[in-house]
């Protein structure tokens, strides 16, 4: 199976799906074996077999029945980018989609605190659809997280106990959220923190996975930008001259990133990176730091006010 355009999402794992995936993963393997070693039942009727293996594996795109009817795990991951663009077109390659061709849905939370393994939640969150370079749709909420919400916390987002203790809870949204984010690539500027986030959040409300293709806007901006100190969201929308309305709040945030992410698309393809492959070979590029310069021991000559 070919990765999907984007973001989908499945049942949560079970023992008997991991022992799956451990036994599938020396290869092919016919379904009465297969039923037989996960679920300790040797010799079970081919149709019997069959029922359950449908049933346990549906809307699980990781299992696959391979040409001659053998269940086999589904190659979810694009490959290396390594053939030319005229091949990879021939072949269908999903490392060759362009990258003007695909939606994104650029997301922002903000949270209790960083922990989202542990007690921290979400207490606001954005998601901006954007397709062929432009905002097409923008969702955002407050989220009651169930708990109190520390000071420092409200220091930075101004969101408040009193500003959420009426907000849906995320299993309430969650629909919402599973509509934004499905089919579209997940954009955030430190993508890492907000997967995580939202994905707990998905996992506990619906019991569902959230798999697919991702892009963080930090990296982007270190190929793109690498002549910026920083690649903070404040100095990236400086540079491209994006106001940012109501920073730290997900709605203000996401959009900003969402404008950002236009001009970088688009100083990508000035670059000639235009397809989902060659911007994954250029992300796993090393990028040359510059060595800071060792302070001279010689005296320098004062060039300002040292007594201010």
């Amino acid at each position: 199976m070919e990765l999907t355009r984007g973001i989908y999402s499945e049942p949560e794992d079970t023992v008997l799906t991991t022992r799956a995936l451990d036994y599938l993963s020396g290869g092919p393997r016919d379904v009465v074996d297969l039923i037989g070693h996960i679920c300790s039942l040797p010799g079970a009727p081919r149709i019997v077999a069959e029922h359950m293996a449908h049933a346990m594996f549906a809307g699980r795109p990781q299992f696959t029945k391979s040409a001659d009817g053998r269940w086999m795990l589904a190659d979810l991951t694009v490959k290396p980018y390594t053939v030319t663009r005229e091949r990879s077109r021939a072949r269908g390659h999903a490392a060759d989609e362009l990258l003007s061709s695909l939606s994104y849905v650029v997301v922002d939370t903000e949270t209790t605190g960083g922990s989202s393994w542990l007690a921290d939640r979400i207490t606001e969150f954005a998601a901006v659809v954007v397709h062929g370079g432009e905002i097409v749709e923008v969702y955002e909420t407050l989220v009651n997280p169930q708990r109190s919400i520390p000071a420092f916390v409200t220091r930075l987002t101004n969101i408040t106990w009193d500003m959420v203790k009426n907000a849906p809870t995320f299993d309430r949204i969650a629909p919402e959220v599973m509509r934004m984010l499905e089919g579209n690539v997940f954009v955030a500027h430190n993508e890492a923190f907000d997967w995580r986030f939202v994905t707990t959040e998905v996992s506990r409300s619906t019991g569902r996975q959230l798999r697919g293709r991702r892009l963080c806007t930090v990296k982007i901006a270190r190929k793109v930008l690498p002549q910026l100190s920083r690649r903070s969201l404040d100095h990236v929308a400086r540079y491209y001259g994006v106001e940012i309305r109501n920073r730290h709040r997900a709605a203000g945030d996401a959009v900003a990133t969402a404008k950002c992410l236009v001009r970088m698309m688009s100083d990508l393809a000035d670059r000639g990176c235009g397809t989902w492959g060659e911007l994954q070979t250029l992300l796993r590029t090393p990028t040359l730091r510059r060595k800071k310069r060792r302070a001279s021991g010689l005296p320098t000559p004062v060039t300002r006010d040292t007594t201010a």
